[in-house]
């Protein structure tokens, strides 16, 4: 099941009050809270009021969006304890700030190391990692962040997906195909390499990437760059998102829980 949200940094702009009140508004059911936006980062008291005002919204906390980069040195309990604080049991990375094709091996060696410890230390608190499937990263391309993943080998880590302007449809497609239980969220939006565009303009194409992962997987399907950061078209894609999902949630409804055949 597909699941609607929006995640913050939309609207960097906003107080997180804000964002509560239009995902409400928009009839989502969920939020993915950003580090440094609306979040900050160690500061528990804080997140612990958005994550309570926002269940007490009637909406989830989809996840935690940190700007952890493996590679950085940078500190990762901070982060993982501002998750715990907001309710949230996914938290966002990154691989990286380089594209793939720029990383030595003994690079990339040292990465899959840090990514197994923070996986590791993370399942102790009941917290998937996902990392961005995004370029300029070692998930830039299909063959690079699959094999990432398989080096890493822990099962809660995992990754979001979000369309690469890097790759044509076809090969979005390949790769979301091959990702199977990996996959953790969408992160939606519509765009081409010069603009921003409304979500309606892609439906066709979102629904076929919808209708890839297994239907009966509890996931959530997150809004993101809003053209022009327009709040008036954050209320046309969030509709057709939800008219989007509506199909894919109905289709689901018909495939049999394989536990009980």
């Amino acid at each position: 099941m597909l699941i609607p949200g929006i995640v913050s940094v939309t609207f960097k702009t906003l107080d997180f009050s804000s964002i509560i009140f239009l995902a409400s508004k928009s009839q989502l059911e969920a939020i993915e809270w950003s580090e440094g936006w609306h979040v900050e980062c160690g500061n528990e008291k804080v997140a612990d009021e958005i994550g309570r005002r926002t269940r007490e919204s009637g909406l989830a906390v989809a996840a935690f969006g940190s700007y952890y980069k493996l590679g950085k040195k940078m500190d990762f309990m901070s982060r993982l304890k501002t998750s715990l604080a907001l309710g949230a049991d996914t938290l966002r990375i990154w691989i990286g700030e380089r594209p793939s094709c720029e990383i030595y091996a003994s690079k990339r060696h040292d990465m899959v190391k840090e990514a197994r410890l923070i996986a590791d230390i993370a399942a102790d608190h009941g917290v998937v990692i996902a990392c961005e499937w995004h370029r300029n990263t070692l998930t830039d391309t299909n063959e690079s962040g699959l094999a990432f993943l398989e080096e890493v080998d822990r099962k809660n880590f995992r990754t979001l997906w979000q369309p690469s302007p890097d790759m044509c449809i076809k090969k979005r497609k390949e790769g979301l195909e091959k990702l199977g239980k990996r996959l953790v969220n969408f992160h939606v939006y519509q765009w081409n390499q010069l603009e921003r565009l409304p979500l309606s303009k892609g439906k066709d194409e979102w629904i076929s990437y919808f209708s890839i992962p297994d239907p009966l997987i509890r996931r959530y399907a997150l809004l993101e760059f809003v053209q022009n950061d327009s709040i008036k078209q954050f209320h046309e894609d969030a509709r057709c998102l939800k008219e989007m999902l509506e199909i894919i949630n109905a289709r689901s409804a018909k495939v049999p829980n394989q536990d009980k055949v």
